[in-house]
């Protein structure tokens, strides 16, 4: 079981599962990043409202098969969300994120994927490999696996009409005999669950 929440060691950053509650904060997140995140994210394609951000967030949290994080700032702000998600098959964990449009470029996302890579192979033991998938356009996010240590798998094409999504991804992957806690970010993130 992943924990509740990850204290990242980048600006006082956490980790911290979505509840409901979150929904006015993450919504303001969404909003402030529609435009970029449209380019990527299928689930932007339809105006976020209330309501439809609520309901993502009572749905985020559903062991064994997702872990949804906000990702905060010391102040209380919603500047991104990640998750771990098992939809990929046994002994794969795939890590999913954005982060909201005025706080790129600052590592977030690198200490996020991390440390959520590390939690994989930390609370997982028969997960052996993680997943982080983009669009081959997306020059951050590969920026991010690549930064992680994360090797470029293979080119793969999609259709997924749930989703939205057609076209191609870029398949990053890493083991757990190849990965290494240290690659990419400042230090080791701590994790903890909430009381």
């Amino acid at each position: 079981m992943a924990p509740e929440e990850i204290d990242l060691p980048l600006e006082d950053l956490v980790l911290r599962r979505w509840e409901p509650d979150d929904a006015p904060r993450a919504l303001a997140a969404v909003e402030a990043s529609l435009p970029e995140l449209r380019r990527f994210m299928p689930w932007a394609m339809e105006t976020p409202t209330l309501a439809t951000v609520g309901a993502f967030l009572e749905m985020a949290w559903r062991p064994p098969e997702s872990f949804g994080f906000g990702l905060w700032e010391p102040d209380g702000q919603v500047v991104g969300a990640a998750g771990l998600h098992g939809r990929r098959g046994p002994g794969i964990l795939e890590i999913g994120y954005w982060v909201r449009s005025d706080r790129t470029g600052r590592g977030y996302a690198t200490a996020a994927a991390g440390a959520l890579t590390n939690v994989s192979f930390e609370h997982f033991a028969g997960v052996d490999r993680v997943e982080i998938r983009c669009d081959p356009a997306n020059a951050a996010s590969a920026a991010v696996a690549a930064k992680l240590g994360y090797r470029l798998d293979r080119r793969e094409d999609v259709d997924i009409e749930a989703e939205g999504q057609t076209g191609v991804q870029l398949v990053w992957a890493v083991s757990r005999a190849t990965w290494r806690p240290s690659a990419g970010r400042p230090a080791r993130p701590e994790a903890r669950t909430r009381r």
